[in-house]
């Protein structure tokens, strides 16, 4: 797989940083509450959880004035929590270098 080539496609779709924002709270929100409803056996929480997840991410892409990468690559159901995680690491202070030679190539710093 070309993760550089990925990254870039992410960030295309994704350039707005509310849209970014919306992705990082709402993916790992989506993560969370379908384990936690597993091991607690609630739906709710999973209802709950993943309405909430979707919405912020449908309005992420609302602000960014596209539509959701999932509906054009079934290949970003998988890569979007991937990329997110990267985006959440490089925060940390892990670095990797695919993710910053794709933001010079689509010229988000």
């Amino acid at each position: 797989m070309d993760w550089q080539r990925e990254f870039e496609l992410y960030l295309r779709e994704h350039r707005h940083p509310l849209n970014r924002a919306s992705h990082a709270v709402g993916i790992p929100l989506l993560t969370v509450t379908a384990i936690a409803a597993l091991v607690t056996l609630d739906w709710r929480i999973f209802v709950v959880g993943w309405t909430v997840g979707w919405a912020l991410q449908l309005a992420g892409h609302w602000i960014e004035g596209n539509r959701p990468a999932i509906r054009k690559r079934a290949m970003s159901a998988l890569m979007g929590p991937v990329m997110v995680a990267v985006e959440i690491l490089g925060v940390l202070g892990l670095r990797f270098a695919f993710a910053e030679r794709a933001r010079r190539a689509v010229g988000i710093g």
